[in-house]
């Protein structure tokens, strides 16, 4: 149950508290081994425990902290904070030194090794032996993603094409937004209300767009009466985001902002990248995998615009890994300041 001084009864203890009253008022003081009152009481008792039960519930879910799933869609709906649905990724085929006037028609089917497929969505002709064709995946979520230069392939050959392409800028595809995520966006709501365009109205605004998790509002950042934002995501291993996804957060504020889109600037962060050298004890494999993982969240927490990368914490998210006894830290020699325009990110661990 929600934290509270009051604490449920159980099953047992209502059925004695309900048995002893029966008892008491009508005078009982014979207890058979079968009384109709005994059975009374257990009945009464456990409808009793069914009200505790969905009173428990009801506490658990009256306020946006604690609810379930379907109880927090109720509360985002009155803050108007909808969950930001799965995308697919979409991007490009393309193919390299192939014959003029080959034609890939809308619709075709194109396949990853994985299985994955993705659709043409024009037709498109080759033309200066390269055939670009724009695509997007059947399945949403950031399963669809491809690094540039997969293979893709042609469910259906086409006379004259290699049935292998490769992907060109296949990006764009976010997943459902986690329960979490979501839920700390819902109560951002009750800590940050609409104020028109304050500072946290632009943070609000720009992690309804998917791929956003995180934001920052500079006031007057290219001369009095604009204002930027810079985006991120929450990624461990690269929190950068691509042009396609600020280019979208740009759109979707503009028309919400009061003022002029000429004088609002969506930007991504510069990688501050951060290198370490440890010596580390044990040195082995998963030690290292550990105190890598610790980093990259370490980073994440404290590697924000104007933070700064204290040794003493450095060594904190070190020493909490799994597997280490000891450590020395040589590199970084000094706290590191982060930028305004920067975020944090693991650049290489030499293991000395």
């Amino acid at each position: 149950m929600a934290d509270s001084e009051f604490q449920r009864p159980t099953l047992a203890e209502n059925i004695s508290m309900i048995r002893t009253d029966l008892f008491a008022r009508l005078d009982i003081n014979d207890e058979l081994r079968r009384m109709d009152e005994d059975v009374r009481a257990k009945v009464y008792a456990g409808a009793l425990h069914t009200v505790y039960g969905y009173i428990d519930y009801l506490a658990m879910n009256l306020l946006p902290d604690l609810c379930d799933e379907s109880w927090l869609a109720r509360h985002a709906a009155m803050k108007r904070c909808p969950r930001k649905q799965a995308i697919e990724a979409a991007g490009y085929i393309r193919w390299d030194g192939v014959a003029n006037n080959l034609t890939l028609k809308s619709g075709a089917i194109i396949q990853r090794d994985d299985l994955v497929q993705f659709t043409a969505l024009e037709d498109t002709t080759s033309a200066g032996g390269v055939l670009r064709v724009p695509i997007s995946c059947d399945v949403t979520g950031a399963i669809g993603n491809s690094d540039d230069g997969t293979l893709l392939s042609l469910v259906t050959p086409v006379n004259g094409l290699p049935s292998g392409g490769l992907a060109d800028t296949v990006i764009g595809g976010f997943d459902i937004e986690d329960l979490e995520v979501w839920r700390a966006r819902v109560l951002e709501r009750y800590y940050w209300p609409p104020q028109g365009g304050a500072d946290g109205d632009y943070v609000v605004w720009a992690k309804e767009v998917a791929g956003i998790t995180r934001a920052w509002t500079y006031r007057h950042w290219m001369g009095t009466g604009t204002v930027g934002v810079m985006v991120a995501s929450s990624d461990l291993v690269n929190p950068i985001l691509d042009d396609a996804t600020v280019a979208a957060a740009q759109a979707h504020i503009e028309p919400l902002a009061p003022v002029a889109g000429s004088d609002l600037y969506l930007f991504k962060a510069t990688e501050k990248t951060v290198n370490f050298t440890i010596d580390l004890n044990p040195d082995n494999p998963s030690t290292r995998a550990a105190v890598e993982a610790e980093l990259r969240s370490f980073l994440l927490r404290d590697g924000y615009p104007e933070g700064t990368l204290e040794l003493s914490r450095i060594n904190e998210a070190i020493s909490i890994a799994a597997g280490e006894h000891s450590h020395k830290l040589i590199a970084p020699v000094a706290d590191t300041p982060i930028a305004k325009n920067e975020l944090a990110v693991l650049g290489g661990i030499t293991w000395a």
